[in-house]
Order: structure tokens, then sequence, then C-alpha cells
């Protein structure tokens, strides 16, 4: 089962949803304010250690694109290795803020279309679900100058999507119990962020 999942992690789908995204980017236009930025979402790593970052750019007066990707590849092992957890995943999202103010400080809402590779299970339950997510997330947040290249964004989005799942009787038995697609709600982009500015 977790083979499988480091076998699809390679299968291209990263490159049919990325590359024209970054592709789009560099040709957007201007570029505005304060410029790039380099983040990471603080969060992210209490989150099982998953490791993630972003890069943005200013386009307009009022209006930032980004590209984020989040990877967790890790699995904890507990009761002598006879069990364990993990939510692994691999998840890359493209989106745009508008900030009423000024780019990177004060206020900003969001929105970005994402989607994830995944496998999480032993974490509330030994149930694991394995699959494909799909969807859009609409956020908002604030931005914390520190000072004239630092920022701390602190931020809040929910996602709305469709997956393709397969659910397992637990992390590390292989037994399949069902599968299947489902559209889901669910909270997104939980920040508390460190951005640095250019």
């Amino acid at each position: 089962m977790q083979k499988s999942v480091i076998s699809k992690f390679k299968s291209g789908y990263l490159f049919k949803y990325v590359v024209p995204v970054v592709v789009f980017s560099c040709f957007c236009g201007n570029i505005y304010g304060q410029r790039f930025s380099v983040a990471t979402n603080l969060l992210g790593y209490l989150h099982f250690g998953t490791i993630n970052g972003e890069i943005g750019l200013g386009v307009s007066q009022k209006f930032t694109i980004y590209i984020q990707g989040k990877y967790n590849p890790f699995v904890y092992k507990y009761r002598n290795g006879e069990r364990q957890f993990q939510d692994k995943q691999l998840s890359v999202a493209a989106g745009t803020r508008y900030w009423p103010w000024h780019l990177y400080s004060g206020w900003f809402v969001s929105g970005q279309f994402g989607f994830s590779r995944y496998n999480s299970g032993g974490v509330i339950s030994q149930a694991t679900y394995e699959g494909d997510a799909y969807g859009i997330t609409l956020g908002a947040g604030y931005a914390l100058m520190i000072n004239r290249s630092l920022n701390i964004d602190f931020g809040v989005g929910f996602i709305s999507g469709f997956t393709r799942y397969t659910k397992y009787a637990c992390p590390v038995c292989g037994k399949m119990e069902n599968s299947g697609k489902k559209l889901f709600v669910a909270p997104n982009n939980v920040l508390v962020q460190l951005s640095y500015l250019f």
C-alpha cells in the first residue's frame, strides 16, 4: 500500500498542473511594490513534520500570486513497531491574494486551486485513506510587518473539492475495505507563516 503511494508521487501529475501555472506566472505583467516573497508556515511543521514553502510575486498594486507546496513522507511507529500512524502528503497549489491597503501588509483575502496525493491513517483510528484530492480554497488573513523584509502572516481558509480514495483497515495491513469518490469541505491554509520579502 505505501509503496504504491510513493510510486504515484512520481507519476507526473505535478507537471500537468504546476508547470502551466509557473509559466503563466512568469508572463503576467509588471512586478509591483515589494516584489517577491518566500515563506514557510510554522504550523505545518507541527502537523507531523510537514515540510512546506511558498513563493509569491506582486503583479499589481493590490494583487500577489503565489505557488505553494507541502510534503510529508514521515511514518511514525509505536508499540515496538507493531503500530504506526502517518499523514503523508504531496500537495501543490497556486493562488492569488488581494491586499486592500498595500502589498504584503495588513488584511488580505485569498483564493487558490490545489492538488494533493495523500495517505493518512492511524491518527484517530486505524482506518487509513489513500487517494487524490482537488479543490478550491477561499481564505483571509492578516500580515503583520516585523520590519521591511520580514512578516508574520496569520490566516485561515476552507477548501471545497473532490477526492478519489481507497480505504484500508489499518496503515500496515493492506486490507482494502472500500473505495470511492466524494465531495468534501474542510479547513485549509491555517497559517502562522514567516515571510521574507525581497
